[in-house]
């Protein structure tokens, strides 16, 4: 990958950002072989790297989205934290702190030291775009936040920024993507620190429009008439959205490290790993049923069981999938209910001829270890997601949202590239005649609702690897319909239903009070993560 070097500066020269030189030993303690202003590709480069590369990110990713969403269950952190409505200040803000102190600070310096130079202006819309990225899954997850003062306290010496309204928040989202898309240049400046599209200019309009698309629709139960507004000038923009060679992945390398600097990897993929001898990522049950009732040709991609007898390197061990289902069938299988370890309800084993031993644990379904490998790819945003989202629209609006494609073939469009997705994680291809078998055992519905909860539930597996996506979609649609953990007898303990936000970390009642109170008291005078955002409504 050769942009991925890039980073190496990058991390080197971040701290020069915290202070100026201001002494007469500058010049005998300057080294004449660096740079002492920071290369803005590769600030890009890092930007990009950190949003599936930092691992204390997808720590929070893991412990309480993916959980809350019901993709995941059993490993101790995933349902202590968000299977049983446990708060953790730590986990839910480290999020926040890395992503201001990371991401966003170094693409607000890219975008102001680029701003006014139009040898530089793809570069500063490819950093703009990045930013409302970021800022999205923030302000999705915690609801009004610091946004148009944030990461400005170098610049412009702001060390307690406002909390701004969500909805002021993506309006500027909608006007921003809209002046981006419209300022990036094929014929202008070559981003050579983008590692999403190698600098595809093309590649960026048509990213910059489908998170419009993606805002645009996060507004269907808040403001349904300027969600369709957005929806259409979207559709009549020329540059178009993602197509099928376009998806927005991040590669990285087989890297295993828990160095909080070391972003060249799939944090997630470690996350999913692991520190310990065995690795606990445990599907929930409530997606293992849901793959099962469509009769899903996913399912043991996705999932598979190993011996868990023998402690050691995770890659190694013998997977006993096929033998279960050829000896025992498909319900020996027992994944963790919501709110439940996975040594609850001990699961009913088999002698396993394989290993000439009982197998219990064994029974629980995990995630492939494909995707415990630190070279998974990261998800920004795919062609699959957009064909949902635009088979939504016009099941939604009928002929406001028209173009030569029915609902159904984006809709059937969207099922067939997220099956194909999974082929970036180096696992068994799912073939044409099981996509067009699914397609015969579940037709797309007749009904209104009934497209539109289709539509959502196959969102919902896709976004297994994007949990930010999967814990919005499921907030802004409803689909598909969860029940809290305490409906399947787990204990619950600061919450009886699913909570739909994550609270603010303690440290800015520390450090920038005032904002903060401010946030908490239109929220109705307590940090409840109860509490709907702003587009969340009911």
């Amino acid at each position: 990958m050769k942009y991925i070097y890039h980073i190496i500066i990058a991390s080197l020269l971040t701290g020069l950002l915290s202070f100026t030189a201001c002494n007469d030993f500058d010049e005998m303690n300057t080294n004449p072989t660096k740079s002492p202003v920071l290369d803005a590709n590769s600030q890009l480069s890092y930007a990009q790297l950190s949003t599936w590369g930092d691992w204390q990110i997808t720590e929070t990713y893991h412990f309480y989205l993916l959980s809350f969403t019901q993709l995941m269950q059993g490993e101790w952190n995933v349902t202590n934290w968000g299977g049983q409505y446990r708060r953790d200040d730590a986990t839910m803000g480290q999020l926040w702190s890395r992503m201001y102190g990371v991401g966003i600070k170094n693409l607000v310096d890219v975008i102001d030291k680029t701003k006014d130079d139009e040898d530089q202006k793809n570069l500063n819309a490819v950093a703009r775009i990045m930013k409302v990225y970021y800022f999205l899954i923030l302000t999705d997850i915690y609801g009004d936040i610091p946004y148009f003062d944030a990461g400005k306290g170098l610049l412009e010496e702001i060390s307690s920024p406002v909390y701004n309204k969500q909805e002021a928040i993506y309006d500027d989202f909608l006007s921003e993507l809209k002046l981006v898309e419209q300022a990036l240049d094929v014929n202008a400046d070559a981003v050579s620190g983008d590692i999403v599209y190698s600098g595809d200019i093309n590649k960026w309009k048509r990213f910059a429009n489908s998170m419009r698309l993606r805002i645009a629709m996060r507004l269907v139960k808040v403001n349904p008439a300027r969600s369709l507004t957005e929806v259409k000038e979207v559709f009549d923009t020329s540059s178009g959205l993602l197509t099928k060679s376009d998806d927005a992945l991040i590669e990285y390398m087989d890297i295993y490290d828990w160095d909080i600097t070391e972003i060249r990897r799939n944090a997630m993929a470690q996350r999913w790993r692991g520190r310990d001898s065995y690795p606990e990522p445990f599907i929930c049950s409530v997606f293992w049923d849901k793959m099962m009732e469509n009769n899903d040709p996913r399912i043991l991609r996705i999932a598979r069981t190993y011996d868990e007898t023998v402690s050691g390197e995770p890659f190694s061990r013998i997977d006993l999938t096929d033998e279960i289902v050829t000896a025992q069938g498909m319900s020996k299988f027992q994944p963790p209910m919501p709110g439940y370890f996975w040594y609850d309800k001990w699961p009913s084993g088999y002698w396993s001829s394989l290993t000439q031993k009982w197998q219990d644990k064994s029974c629980r379904p995990q995630l492939n270890k494909a995707f415990l490998k630190g070279d998974i790819p990261g998800i920004l945003m795919t062609y699959a997601e957009i064909q949902f989202l635009i088979s939504e629209a016009k099941v939604r609006w009928g002929s406001e949202i028209t173009d030569a494609v029915s609902a159904e073939e984006n809709y059937k469009n969207g099922v067939s590239a997220a099956m194909k997705l999974l082929s970036e994680f180096k696992i068994e291809a799912i073939t044409d005649a099981e996509i067009d078998q699914y397609f015969i055992d579940k037709p797309f519905p007749a009904d209104t609702e009934g497209r539109i909860k289709a539509i959502n539930e196959e969102m919902w597996i896709l976004h297994l690897h994007n949990a930010p996506e999967a814990y919005a979609n499921w907030r802004r649609t409803d689909y598909p319909k969860l029940k809290p953990s305490n409906d399947y007898g787990a204990i619950t303990i600061e919450s009886q239903s699913i909570p739909r936000r994550l609270n603010y970390p303690l440290s800015e009642r520390s450090y920038n009070r005032k904002a903060y109170e401010a946030a908490i008291e239109a929220m109705g005078g307590r940090d409840n993560w109860n509490a709907r955002v702003w587009w969340d409504k009911e």
